[in-house]
């Protein structure tokens, strides 16, 4: 393998001098047509009020009207915006209107469906287009040195950059590409799909079909003047066989995304070939279960076009065929979906189900693959691919040492019905823990070793199987039911495993999610998450291990767990949930202070977890050098004082519903982050705080990029954004000890980049000569990567179960069959060491941080967060 002196981002940049002028106008809704709009929208029976600004339900007009004229360039998705609509041209009126209308007719106002929209409409104003001239290329800074684009940039860049390369000869790897745009979205980010959906049929007999798709967006980072367009490689994945089970993400139904297209066009042949984005929901009650549209474009559409709208029936029992009709509905896949293999010719239908046979993920040959050729199409608009940025000096290690507690004594509490799955995890305690086991009984299981281990089996006979399903058609009738039910599961468990004298954690052998969904039952999941951390026992779920495979041969043995019947993937599982309710019985290894800090240390961050739409639940979670860990909520009128304590514990309070504030509640939370700070103390510490929910303008808006003046501390809940604000700043030396730290994680808008190792080797220029070239080669780069002065992107390792090779490629289509294989990704995260102190060396800090994606002692994998972000992540699953 080649060393990586430094990384490649997925990030085009303007070349100095650059210029991408744009000519065209803008509009915005008149105002007569928007008041009319309003009243009917006020007057909706059933809808519920707002307490600030009832805005319109714009998404689908903004989808609607992007997609009728291809010289619309941007659509705001405020109607009252001065620049509303951008485009080419002066765009006819007509289409507008009729736009409006329907969108009207089917989201504004359904109550009232004679109405001649059309005519009031056309009364109540007209439009009027402004000239403009714009540069994308050009753009200013915000007074910390962080590029500041116009608002204008953002809404137009990726759509235009998308444009454009529809009209290019794209090709990768040499094989043309016939582009399509995708759905915009809010924040201006544009994705293009690279071609037609192609179906894959793997050696199993799965079958589905995937296409690669770019997203397109501008990021900017703290402290650097470039504008950053990311180009992130990606894959949409698509069902072609009838669903058997699709997994509910929260506490709503299930709902399934769902493309829309039309090859000539939805409403006429002018429109730009493009796909509009819609969503369905899935309403299982008892028996049966039903499909809807979720409002949006779809229902517009309907009114509008002269195909025949897809059928839902045809969606959900042949989503290959919905794919093919004219109008089509292309239904996509997420992780957890399974498909019923199709029924053969004069055999009985079958259960049997598979997943996707597409693996996701991409070698770094083909995400540079699709950065090189992109920006060959976009070097005449002076975008240039980002310079390689190096791998950061620093003297902090890229492992921390692993000290865990000397011999320290767990008992877990094991609840299986199975004698296999006690066997199991008799197997992985022993063998993948490495511990010595003593003779077993029927109901006790003890081991010896790092840790001195005792396992109590429990049978819960049938506590641990499904809710019954409500069949009431009644809302409130069916609330009521489904809480009685889960109230008289709770007693039962109660009377038969009374409250502990201590926390401990709790092994559950329970079937999974899709094995309640076909057997039309309520997953206990949640009630258990809900029900035993109020009697002392953290919650660790283990699906049944089934019984021996009785196949012998050779492949099937291969398979085998050394010296067992057991599949080693069952043993894998069951060595997992042992380390896992080792950590939730406060197993940790002992926090390690960073280079150059004598003495204690401390180490602390705040969560802002979800607690439904309105309420949030901040833990302040803090990791000492010479104390144990401790938790703490925030007070409320429930809990009016709330003290640290023990991590283990904090489960049974957060079951408790203790320390649940509503979301606008930003004074409070400006408090509580300032109470973390301990701005009275000289303890050498380090506040680790995620960039998303903390930066609002309320809350702690100097974390956001335009704001963070390094090493110049304003605190939270003082506003900095007002016009003419002078906030007092801190320096280090008024808060001595003090570092913060602030994340942000790839997920958060993929606001982080891809990065790979990029080096260059001389190579032979050919098979007769011996000529020497440069060739530039890229690979998986894991480690620390500079990209400013005070701003990192850690870079975790591939998993050591990943080894696809480096040479495959999913862009020849000539090798279908590297389609299903599952490739890494890098998994960065922004690090941006915000406030040190004098002296401290900001590539150490962000080191010493990175490190701690790696300090677990319940798993080998690194994390996308440090180790006591990640644990704080972890409680959401008891906020239930």
């Amino acid at each position: 393998m080649p060393a990586y002196r430094a990384t490649q981002a997925t990030v085009l940049t303007f070349a100095p001098g650059a210029s991408w002028p744009v000519t065209g106008y803008r509009a915005t809704c008149p105002p007569g047509m928007l008041n009319v709009l309003q009243a009917a929208w006020e007057a909706r029976p059933g809808r519920r009020k707002r307490n600030g600004p009832d805005n319109l339900p714009t998404k689908s007009l903004k989808d609607l009207i992007t997609l009728i004229d291809p010289e619309i360039t941007s659509v705001h998705w405020d109607p009252r915006h001065p620049a509303w609509l951008r485009a080419r041209t002066e765009i006819d009126p007509d289409l507008l209107l009729i736009a409006l209308s329907a969108w009207a007719s089917a989201h504004v106002a359904p109550h009232v469906p004679d109405t001649d929209w059309y005519g009031r409409l056309e009364g109540a104003g007209q439009f009027k287009w402004i000239p403009e001239d714009l540069d994308l290329a050009q753009h200013g800074l915000h007074p910390n040195g962080t590029a500041n684009p116009p608002a204008h940039v953002f809404d137009l860049l990726p759509s235009l950059v998308a444009e454009h390369l529809t009209t290019t000869d794209l090709q990768l790897l040499g094989h043309h590409r016939d582009l399509r745009l995708g759905p915009t979205q809010a924040d201006g980010r544009r994705t293009l799909h690279l071609g037609q959906p192609e179906i894959l049929i793997d050696e199993d007999g799965a079958v589905g079909a995937s296409v690669d798709v770019l997203t397109l967006h501008l990021e900017t980072v703290p402290g650097v003047p470039e504008v950053h367009l990311h180009v992130d490689l990606g894959m949409t994945r698509f069902a072609t066989n009838a669903l058997d089970y699709i997994p509910r993400r929260g506490n709503g139904d299930p709902t399934a995304s769902v493309l829309l297209s039309a090859k000539e066009g939805f409403i006429h042949r002018r429109e730009r070939p493009m796909l509009l984005q819609s969503s369905v929901t899935i309403r299982r009650r008892g028996q049966d279960t039903s499909w809807t549209w979720q409002p949006g474009v779809t229902s517009i559409l309907a009114r509008l076009t002269h195909h025949e709208p897809p059928s839902l029936d045809e969606l959900r029992a042949a989503p290959g065929n919905a794919a093919g009709q004219p109008f089509a509905a292309h239904l996509v896949h997420s992780s957890g979906m399974t498909y019923r293999h199709p029924d053969q010719d004069g055999a009985p239908p079958a259960r049997a189900t598979h997943d996707h046979p597409v693996g996701h993920g991409y070698q770094p040959r083909d995400h540079m693959e699709a950065l090189t050729q992109v920006a060959r199409q976009l070097e005449d608009k002076g975008l240039v691919p980002l310079m390689p940025s190096p791998k950061a000096r620093t003297r902090s290690k890229t492992r921390l040492p692993m000290q865990l507690p000397g011999s320290p004594t767990y008992e877990l509490e094991v609840w299986a019905s199975s004698d296999r799955t006690w066997q199991g995890l008799q197997t992985a305690a022993a063998d993948k823990l490495g511990l010595t086991p003593a003779t077993p009984t029927a109901a006790c299981a003890s081991f010896t070793g790092p840790i001195n281990l005792t396992l109590h089996r429990h049978d819960p006979q049938d506590l641990t199987a499904g809710l019954p399903r409500s069949t009431e058609s009644d809302p409130a009738a069916r609330r009521a039911a489904y809480e009685a039910s889960e109230a008289e599961r709770t007693a039962r468990i109660t009377r038969a495993f009374p409250r502990l004298a201590h926390p401990t954690a709790c092994i559950v052998e329970m079937e999974g999610a899709a094995y309640f969904s076909r057997t039309h039952q309520r997953d206990p999941k949640t009630l258990f998450k809900k029900v035993l951390p109020s009697l002392r026992r953290n919650v660790q779920g283990l699906r049944p291990i089934p019984p021996a495979n009785t196949n012998s041969s050779k492949a099937a043995l291969a398979k085998r767990f050394p010296g067992t019947d057991f599949a080693t993937t069952d043993i894998e599982r069951a060595a997992s949930a042992l380390r896992d309710a080792l950590r939730q019985a406060g197993h940790l290894p002992k926090l390690h202070a960073p280079p150059g800090i004598e003495g204690p240390f401390e180490l602390i961050t705040v969560w802002l977890a979800p607690a439904g739409e309105r309420m949030l639940v901040p833990m302040l979670i803090r990791q000492h050098t010479h104390e144990e860990s401790t938790a703490q909520l925030m007070t409320t009128t429930g809990s009016p004082t709330e003290r640290p304590m023990p991590l283990t514990t904090l489960p049974e309070a957060l079951v408790a519903g203790r320390g649940r504030v509503p979301r606008t509640a930003r004074a409070a939370l400006a408090e509580f982050l300032t109470n973390a700070l301990s701005l009275d103390s000289t303890v050498n510490r380090l506040l680790l705080v995620r960039r998303a929910r903390t930066s609002d303008k309320d809350i702690w808006p100097w974390l956001q990029d335009s704001r963070i003046t390094f090493d110049q501390l304003v605190l939270p809940g003082i506003d900095i954004t007002a016009p003419n604000a002078d906030p007092d700043r801190r320096k280090p030396g008024d808060q001595p000890g003090l570092r913060i730290i602030r994340l942000r994680e790839r997920s958060d808008r993929s606001a982080v980049p891809r990065a790979f190792g990029v080096t260059q080797e001389m190579a032979s220029a050919g098979d007769d000569t011996d000529e020497l070239i440069p060739v530039t080669r890229h690979g998986r780069f894991s480690g620390l990567v500079e990209v400013g002065e005070r701003s990192f992107w850690g870079i975790n390792p591939r998993p050591d179960q990943n080894q696809t090779p480096l040479t495959l490629t999913k862009f020849d289509p000539a090798q279908t069959a590297n389609r299903t294989w599952t490739c890494s990704n890098p998994t960065s995260l922004e690090i941006v060491p915000a406030f040190l102190q004098d002296g401290d060396n900001p590539a150490d800090w962000a080191m010493y941080v990175h490190a701690q994606r790696r300090f677990h002692a319940h798993t080998n994998i690194a994390t996308t967060w440090p180790a006591i972000v990640h644990l704080a992540e972890l409680m959401e699953e008891y906020i239930v």
